[in-house]
């Protein structure tokens, strides 16, 4: 405790004068980007990309007529499809660090879970401690696909990946959360978006370009990880010719829209990963976990695009 405490004492003092938070990965004092850096990224650095991914295979399904009927086509008029009916969170509360648990919770509140955000957060994510210093000199922590590194209502809590949250949904029931690794964004919106089904989706805050960070720490199997900066999750419910739309925990709007090639340079850099919910999964799941759907009314939704 000593060391880390030591340790984090001195980031600050070497970060101060930049933007706070940036090395958090759902930080909120990052400020929206200007319009050429949010919607017309450069190609992201080689360095974030050079780690490889395996396209996942899936497997048609047959969906109960409820989830198709809340992607609506034509959405407000353009050619797209838009799932309603996603609960929307904001990170503007206790939650600082929790965008990954917002998420999550948001798509399982969608399909009828109970569960509520203190819930999954104490009960069902999977959590480490920060990284500490060990007595080589280096950082060392627990990987972010397995655990969340710190804690979600601190603003110095870094996050998690797919397969962390994988475990976390799968305690309701094993196999509800399917992780995805390595499909393009158009591939998602095809196979779950025009379904009915919204995808927990890692990109970045604001989609702003990514970038590695100089902060990193090795893992328990010897290895290096970098951190990405500024990594977030938030929910991928919709698209048309030009945008993609969002839940987006750093958004105080229902819905907000992002350029496309933002978004894809964004969720190439964060390894093209997400996570779906396995519906046959979700039917056979115990009554007692379910609570009926409420009816919304969509009138006067706000919808706030990156412009």
């Amino acid at each position: 405790m000593e060391n880390r405490l030591r340790l984090r004492d001195l980031l600050v003092l070497i970060l101060a004068p930049l933007t706070v938070l940036l090395l958090c990965s759902c930080g909120v004092a990052i400020s929206p980007p200007e319009e050429d850096e949010a919607l017309l990224p450069e190609n992201v650095v080689q360095s974030i990309l050079s780690t490889t991914t395996e396209s996942t295979t899936t497997t048609t399904v047959t969906l109960s007529p409820v989830w198709q009927e809340r992607a609506i086509g034509n959405y407000n008029g353009r050619n797209g499809v838009v799932i309603e009916g996603v609960p929307h969170y904001t990170q503007f509360t206790k939650y600082l660090t929790a965008c990954e648990s917002l998420a999550s919770v948001s798509v399982l509140q969608y399909y009828g879970v109970d569960i509520d955000i203190d819930t999954f957060i104490d009960k069902y994510l999977p959590k480490a401690n920060y990284p500490d210093l060990g007595k080589d000199g280096e950082l060392h922590g627990a990987s972010p696909w397995e655990y969340f590194i710190g804690d979600p209502r601190d603003a110095g809590g870094f996050g998690c990946f797919n397969t962390a949250i994988e475990k976390a949904i799968n305690k309701f029931a094993d196999g509800l959360a399917i992780p995805l690794d390595g499909l393009s964004v158009e591939d998602l919106c095809t196979e779950y978006i025009d379904r009915g089904q919204p995808v927990i989706f890692w990109g970045s805050i604001y989609m702003q370009r990514p970038y590695v960070s100089e902060f990193h720490w090795k893992l328990p199997n010897g290895k290096m990880y970098e951190f990405i900066n500024p990594e977030h999750a938030l929910v991928l419910i919709g698209y048309d010719d030009d945008w993609y739309y969002f839940c987006d925990s750093m958004s105080e709007k229902d819905i907000t829209t992002y350029n496309k090639q933002a978004v894809e340079t964004a969720y190439e850099a964060l390894g093209k990963q997400a996570v779906v919910i396995d519906p046959l999964v979700l039917e056979a799941m115990p009554q007692d976990l379910r609570v009926p759907p409420e009816e919304t009314d969509w009138e006067g939704i706000e919808v706030a695009a990156a412009e």
